[in-house]
């Protein structure tokens, strides 16, 4: 029984985490750690075990982290403190934190020479491209020259926005085997110099850069869209969860 237990083992998925800090009531300035319901039940969609990982400060701790799981989710949140690619805050930053920075971008460094699985969503695809030598655009409508139509949309989360074209013969080309594809959108950042051994796979109608991808070594890709948000309804989105869970689950541990 304990053998077929451990045969049958889902790979345990590390979704990096957020801080809020509570504004009103008895437990204002009391810090939560949170994230979104939507990645938790799209890792349990594509038959992984979603584990949630803590922002911490302690090293061995986070190491530990790291090692416990088959693969890293890096969620959307904060914008990237640009201090991290040596520029100065732009008037149109949003959020940051630096906390948050520090720790993920760490558990990407530990994770990536522990060869372990790393996919990043929005925030989190951008924080790939820096911590592996990128930049960012501080902000796409100030800073980026051919910006044509709506990055945040007001629409439903699950609703599609605008299209993605996706390259030939690369990760997501294989996962929706398919030219293009319709994806929503939530982010006023964006890729600006991708960094040294990455390629973009997939690029918004306008020039924004919607996915990236390592070109050697152990797997680190991400997209600039939330398809956690739309698994429940979008079989693409659902497609994307369970090849990211199908690589994590050649890393599950069998002792």
């Amino acid at each position: 029984m304990k053998t077929e237990r451990l045969n049958n083992k889902k790979p345990l998925i590390g979704i990096l985490t957020n801080i809020l800090t509570v504004e009103i009531g008895i437990l204002a300035g009391t810090k939560r750690i949170y994230v979104n319901r939507d990645y938790v039940n799209s890792i349990l969609r594509a038959g992984g075990t979603p584990i949630l990982l803590p922002i911490i400060s302690n090293e061995e701790a986070m190491c530990n982290q790291i090692e416990a799981v088959d693969a890293i989710l890096i969620s959307g949140g904060f914008d990237v403190h640009p201090h991290n690619y040596n520029e100065e805050p732009s008037h149109l930053l949003e959020a940051v934190s630096l906390e948050r920075d520090e720790y993920e971008m760490a558990v990407i460094k530990h994770a990536y020479q522990l060869q372990k699985p790393i996919f990043g969503v929005c925030r989190g695809m951008q924080l790939i491209n820096v911590v592996f030598g990128g930049t960012l655009y501080q902000d796409i409508a100030n800073f980026f020259p051919n910006l044509s139509f709506q990055h945040t949309q007001k629409s439903n989360r699950d609703d599609v926005s605008h299209t993605v074209d996706i390259k030939q013969n690369s990760w997501l080309s294989s996962v929706f085997q398919k030219e293009s594809l319709l994806t929503n959108s939530f982010h006023h950042q964006a890729i600006k110099n991708l960094a040294s051994g990455f390629q973009a796979t997939a690029w918004a109608k306008d020039g924004v850069i919607e996915g990236i991808e390592k070109t050697d070594g152990s797997f680190v890709a991400g997209v600039q869209w939330h398809p956690e948000m739309m698994t429940e309804k979008n079989a693409d989105m659902h497609q994307l969860f369970c090849a990211f869970v199908s690589l994590s689950s050649k890393n599950t541990r069998m002792t």
